[in-house]
């Protein structure tokens, strides 16, 4: 990440039992990202939740749901995030549940890389 660039936040807005082929969307999105060269992607399950063909979930009833709303979150440059919401699209096109994607500017404010592993 450049600290003069333009960056964006790309979030997702997708439910824990979204799957591709036996696997969970949040993990193929993470997968890609890292591929794709992503600076990092971060899956946040939510504490409550819904949308607009679902009713409204809580994990205070954990016990008893298993279905939880998760938000994605990637931060790079806005070229960078631009083009992998682009190849990330079909794949949310091709779920038969609703998501959501959405992309907005934001400033880095502080940025400290730690080492490798």
């Amino acid at each position: 990440m450049d600290n003069n660039a333009n960056y964006k936040i790309l979030k997702i807005y997708l439910s824990s039992t979204d799957k591709v082929n036996c696997v969970l969307l949040y993990e193929i999105i993470a997968k890609k990202a890292k591929e794709f060269g992503l600076e990092g992607a971060t899956a946040h399950r939510a504490m409550m939740g819904f949308g607009p063909s679902t009713r409204l979930r809580s994990t205070r009833y954990f016990e008893l749901v298993e279905k939880f709303p998760v938000v994605m979150e990637m931060i790079d440059e806005g070229p960078k995030i631009d083009a992998f919401a682009k190849s990330i699209r079909p794949v949310l096109e091709n779920q038969p549940k609703g998501c959501l994607m959405v992309a907005h500017g934001l400033d880095v404010l502080f940025k400290k890389e730690g080492t490798k592993s």
